[in-house]
């Protein structure tokens, strides 16, 4: 299930009106290595900036023009492949949405932990601070079906497996063996932020079937479109 927050990044940027750069948002994010993976990012980012090699298996893009920031990691030891992505788009209100993606896949299939998650936040470059969002613009073109429901597990009150939806409130009581033939084939949801145009690109995974979605930037949010 996807983890969605604001940035906490400190960046700002003096003068009149100036939109950050991905240079600015990054040095922002990666400024303290905090975590295990902000701080693996936060090691290749100050290599990057020193112009010297990074690790065996790690890469750095940055694309200026296209305010696109990638780190990845592909371990040759095991079929495990890492990325963090970071972007923005500008509002046409002036303000900049910024979003921050970690991904991690193994053998072929999400894999979430602390570190995988996708943040969203809006700085206004009128007065150089970070806002908070009303409604993430990305997770309200999800459904609890497509991402999972908000919470599951075993209830020892009940003694009982359950998985509980929110919208609308809905709690279902499982055998164990109910359960575990549901986490087989449960929602997991990656996305894939823009270098090229402002479309993201989701994939929802069910077992072995995988549903790809678009949404579509129109300026201020997103749209959902199937694929």
């Amino acid at each position: 299930m996807m983890l969605c927050c604001s940035i906490s990044a400190q960046t700002t940027k003096k003068g009149k009106g100036n939109r950050l750069t991905i240079k600015e948002i990054v040095n922002g994010q990666l400024s303290e290595p905090e975590g295990e993976l902000v701080g693996t990012v936060h090691d290749a980012w100050q290599r990057y900036l020193k112009g010297k090699p990074q690790k065996k298996g790690e890469k750095i893009i940055l694309d200026t023009k296209n305010g696109y920031f990638r780190f990845e990691s592909n371990r040759s030891d095991i079929d495990d492949h890492t990325y963090v992505e970071m972007c923005y788009w500008n509002r046409s209100d002036g303000k900049q949405l910024v979003a921050w993606n970690s991904v991690c896949i193994c053998e072929g299939k999400p894999v979430f932990t602390e570190c995988t998650y996708l943040e969203t936040s809006l700085y206004n470059p009128a007065n150089h601070e970070w806002e908070e969002l009303d409604t993430d613009p990305i997770e309200c073109c999800l459904t609890e079906k497509e991402t999972g429901p908000s919470s599951y597990g075993y209830n020892s009150d009940t003694k009982s497996y359950f998985i509980s939806y929110s919208n609308p409130p809905k709690v279902i009581q499982m055998t164990e063996e109910e359960y575990n033939k549901w986490y087989e084939v449960k929602p997991m949801v990656i996305f894939e932020l823009p270098r090229m145009g402002k479309d993201i690109i989701v994939k929802i995974y069910e077992g072995t079937k995988i549903t790809t979605m678009t949404l579509k930037w129109d300026g201020m949010k997103f749209h959902r479109t199937d694929n």
